[in-house]
């Protein structure tokens, strides 16, 4: 009995050595995951901010905004300052309408690339996602 106990003295080692690089992996895909979903809804939420003030600086404000300039400098830094934590942000602004009177129609996209930490760290960021966020509102002054 005594040199069956002495025989299973390193099956604890061996069976973690075995899991751990399964478990770590689980992980860090758990916290990959919760980070896309945040940066993902930063990305919605920096859109709305930037339709926002879109539709408050339509045709009929003092320092309107328009179809005219698509890449709105100061649309863009509003989203770029909404997005907190959020690199490398492609802003897209149109107006569906082609106008910026009252019940036209703004759209603002921002779009980020994510990089997963076991792609980022082994394969050098190799694998990456494009997250999206997007907003469409009616001017209504």
């Amino acid at each position: 009995m005594k040199t069956l106990h002495r025989d299973e003295r390193g099956q604890s080692l061996v069976e973690l050595a075995l899991i751990l690089p399964v478990l770590m992996l689980i992980v860090t895909g758990l916290f990959d995951v919760a980070r896309a979903v945040w940066q993902e809804n930063t990305l919605a939420y920096a859109a709305r901010e930037g339709t926002r003030y879109a539709i408050v600086h339509g045709s009929a404000a003092a320092s309107p905004v328009g179809p005219t300039n698509t890449s709105d400098p100061t649309i863009a830094a509003i989203v770029r300052a909404a997005a907190i934590g959020v690199p490398n942000i492609t802003i897209t602004t149109s107006w569906p309408d082609l106008n910026n009177d009252r019940n036209s129609r703004v759209s603002v996209d921002a779009s980020a690339p994510f990089v997963p930490l076991p792609s980022q760290y082994l394969l050098g960021g190799a694998f990456q996602i494009t997250l999206r966020g997007g907003s469409l509102l009616i001017i209504e002054r």
